[in-house]
């Protein structure tokens, strides 16, 4: 499945230094092979739950979390950050 990013995902993910963009990197291909494993700690956002289609959320580490809807024919990245990228 295609992935497909905001212009704020993109803006915050510069904010990381290479270490961290490698670490977001390699949690997103984990979580193409397989959304499931526990270290992604997959979830739907509760704060966001009327959100049409809902928005998910991944852990890249306990601190950074990735936000992210499925269309038909890709999965949008939201933004990226710690727990105050939520409205």
């Amino acid at each position: 499945m295609e992935i497909k990013w905001s212009r704020n995902f993109e803006k915050s993910l510069k904010r990381f230094d290479k270490p961290m963009r490698e670490k977001v990197k390699t949690k997103l291909k984990l979580f193409l092979e397989n959304r499931q494993h526990p270290s992604l700690r997959f979830k739907k956002v509760q704060a966001l739950k009327s959100e049409k289609p809902p928005v998910y959320e991944i852990s890249v580490d306990m601190e950074v979390r990735v936000t992210l809807q499925f269309f038909d024919d890709h999965i949008y990245l939201r933004n990226i950050g710690g727990h105050d990228i939520l409205p």
